[in-house]
């Protein structure tokens, strides 16, 4: 929250366009916060593959923000709970 008080240069979610690659190349061209793409929170939680390839990040690559969609509350809920565990800063 600090950094985004901050002045944060955001590095918006993008289904197809915002994985850890890019993310990183953003970083060394001044970005301060990033997202992920948008996960689908049921197949986070249920799917190990989904989350190993989908759910990517490095040390240079804080503050992230998981982005998830669903329509279960319980279910969204898990997942930000997982991304936590799995290093996110923050879910969205």
């Amino acid at each position: 929250l600090k950094t985004m008080r901050s002045g944060a240069r955001v590095v918006a979610p993008m289904v197809g366009g915002s994985e850890l690659a890019f993310r990183l190349l953003c970083r060394r061209h001044g970005a301060t916060v990033a997202y992920t793409p948008m996960l689908e929170a049921s197949k986070f939680v249920e799917d190990a593959d989904f989350r190993a390839s989908f759910f990517q990040t490095h040390a240079d690559d804080h503050p992230l923000v998981a982005h998830f969609c669903g329509d279960d509350p319980s279910t969204v809920g898990r997942a930000c709970r997982m991304a936590a565990d799995l290093g996110a800063d923050a879910v969205d």
